[in-house]
């Protein structure tokens, strides 16, 4: 009994040693890949700070900016909302004028651009992700003239939407646009559309596009939607990336992720 005894108790030492040794290897891991972000969050929150109300364009992390040891070690996401569509989305209209206006708002392009929201090096990018619907696809030829770079996809397309059954009666045109988001999001106005569930599933696996991409070639950028892009960050903190830079929800607003893939000689 005692010979028992003695050899679980050093089992258990082994066991809480070795244990040991894992959490504090992956704490160090961690706060090392999280510690080299400070310097990035401190220049991107005060960026943020400077621009707020104002208008101006992100940049990427440069190299020669040395804001982390290993340059090698950075991934950087860009999401970009597209711009203003040419649309007149206020007033009222009746049930018939509103599914007309949603129709119209999915295939028209955007006002030429107030301000550039990202601006890119030469070369900097061999691809640029898009939706597959004309707003997000006009906002990007019109920011960064380099058509030959989009890459259009429906996986970034929004969540869909329609309007909800009513009388045809007039209601401000935002009434319409809002009570059907708010009924589909809760399941009630989703038939023939894609479901919530559906989106949120398409919205993670364009979450780990982007990641892909980004991990590969260091940075990555996305034009497309203020519903879906909340989605794809909300999904991309999930997997350890850090929004350092929130341009808010509005009209080509850009928010900036990054991940440390290096801490000491480990990756997380």
């Amino acid at each position: 009994m005692c010979i028992i005894v003695l050899t679980r108790g050093a089992y258990m030492m082994k066991r809480l040693k070795y244990g040991w040794t894992f959490w504090l290897g992956f704490w160090m891991t961690v706060s090392g890949a999280y510690g080299q972000l400070e310097k990035v969050e401190v220049h991107y929150g005060q960026l943020e700070k400077q621009e707020k109300g104002e208008l101006a364009a992100l940049r990427f992390v440069q190299a020669n900016a040395n804001l982390v040891d290993d340059y090698a070690c950075l991934s950087q996401i860009i999401l970009v909302r597209h711009g203003e569509p040419t649309l007149n989305h206020k007033g009222w209209k009746n049930r018939h004028e509103a599914v007309q206006y949603t129709r119209d708002y999915d295939s028209v392009g955007v006002y030429p651009p107030s301000f550039i929201p990202l601006s890119l090096a030469p070369g900097e990018l061999t691809v640029i992700h898009t939706s597959s619907l004309n707003r997000a696809i006009s906002t990007a030829q019109q920011v960064f003239m380099q058509n030959e770079l989009l890459r259009p996809d429906t996986l970034f397309r929004e969540f869909e939407r329609k309007i909800f059954n009513f009388p045809n009666m007039k209601l401000p045109t935002r009434l319409w646009l809002i009570g059907s988001r708010v009924l589909w999001y809760v399941g009630l106005n989703n038939k023939g559309i894609e479901k919530r569930g559906a989106a949120k599933i398409r919205a993670r696996k364009a979450a780990g596009v982007l990641e892909q991409d980004a991990v590969k070639n260091g940075k990555t950028v996305l034009v497309a939607h203020g519903f879906l892009n909340r989605y794809l960050e909300k999904y991309l903190k999930k997997q350890g990336w850090k929004t350092v830079y929130d341009g808010g929800n509005g009209y080509l607003s850009q928010k900036m992720l990054v991940k440390y893939r290096c801490g000491g000689e480990k990756q997380y």
